[in-house]
């Protein structure tokens, strides 16, 4: 890969390659409305799929199905980065984003890079609210959870990913955003590798359906000195030293109690089994190699992944704050 995100079939949710298909029940009005139950509300709602699906038809046909495939990309980045989004209100923001602005209406695959770069550009500048109006229907849809700071995470990747075009670290950027939609690069032959190869990925065991919140944190300690925080660490620039005990432990998860414990991934070196955590909701590792590092939590409903999020580990040898504070 050459820069460009390459993807991968449509619809693919995990390890089977399976499509998922809601079921609802409804019942049409005369205005071409339709009423459906709402089991958390306990009562009727009106949906209005007609016009919406009027809009996207407009907007794809206008983008030369760009609008699909950035829809597609954006479901992706939802999946590889636990961000709760619906589905409907993914189709809203990649519609409004079209409609601001005329730049990738005929753009072929050479230019999906700039258009992931310039898509998260455009949600991480959006202001925070509790609802945005639904493509053709008009009818409100409602935020579950900020996506703005993953989408300027992502963008900041986009950015890398763009100037290192042509390198062999593109395609692991590019990754890191949109997940197993982009390929892995394979540089190194297998018969040529000093190291197992023993990475394993969350997709190649379950489905992967992002509609549930987890975030983790890490609690840091070492004999005689005050366990410290790594997400404020990583605020104030300080980097982890080697000889640590970090405790990476689930600080608030919308899925309420769950009846099992969250899977951690743990990479390192040569790393990067998917493995349990040593207790309910908490996961203990050291910091025993130096470099960057990534834990990420997952968690499993029903044999679904609802949940994830991940924290990175930057472990230094070299650090003056770090020195003062642990």
């Amino acid at each position: 890969m050459s820069g460009r995100p390459a993807v991968r079939a449509p619809g693919h949710t995990g390890a089977a390659g399976a499509f998922k298909f809601e079921v609802q029940p409804a019942f049409e009005n005369a205005d071409g409305s339709f009423d459906y139950p709402d089991t958390k509300a306990e009562g009727w709602k009106v949906t209005k799929p007609r016009e919406e699906i009027a809009a996207t038809k407009e907007c794809n046909d206008r983008t030369s199905t760009n609008m699909r495939h950035l829809a597609r990309m954006a479901r992706a980045w939802k999946n590889a980065n636990g961000v709760n989004m619906g589905g409907l209100l993914i189709d809203t923001l990649v519609y409004n984003f079209f409609d601001q602005t005329d730049d990738y209406d005929a753009a072929g695959t050479g230019s999906f890079d700039l258009m992931a770069r310039d898509f998260f550009e455009f949600l991480k500048d959006q202001p925070e609210q509790e609802y945005y109006l639904a493509l053709g229907s008009r009818q409100r849809v409602h935020v579950k959870a900020k996506f703005q700071p993953r989408a300027k995470k992502a963008y900041n990747r986009c950015l890398e990913a763009i100037a290192e075009e042509g390198k062999t670290s593109t395609n692991k950027k590019w990754r890191e955003v949109l997940g197993t939609l982009v390929p892995l690069a394979k540089s190194v032959s297998e018969s040529s590798r000093s190291f197992r190869d023993t990475e394993e990925f969350i997709e190649d065991k379950f489905p992967v359906d992002v509609s549930e919140t987890v975030s983790i944190d890490c609690e840091v300690t070492q004999a005689g000195w005050r366990p410290t925080w790594l997400r404020a660490m990583r605020r104030g620039g300080i980097l982890l030293k080697a000889d640590k005990s970090l405790a990476f432990v689930v600080t608030s998860c919308s899925v309420g109690e769950l009846n099992r414990r969250p899977e951690v991934e743990r990479r390192d070196a040569i790393r990067g089994q998917i493995v349990d955590s040593s207790k309910r909701g908490v996961r203990i590792e050291h910091s025993d190699f130096k470099g960057e590092h990534v834990v990420e939590c997952y968690v499993v409903k029903d044999g679904v992944v609802v949940a994830r999020d991940r924290i990175d580990v930057p472990i230094g040898n070299t650090s003056v704050k770090a020195a003062n504070a642990l």
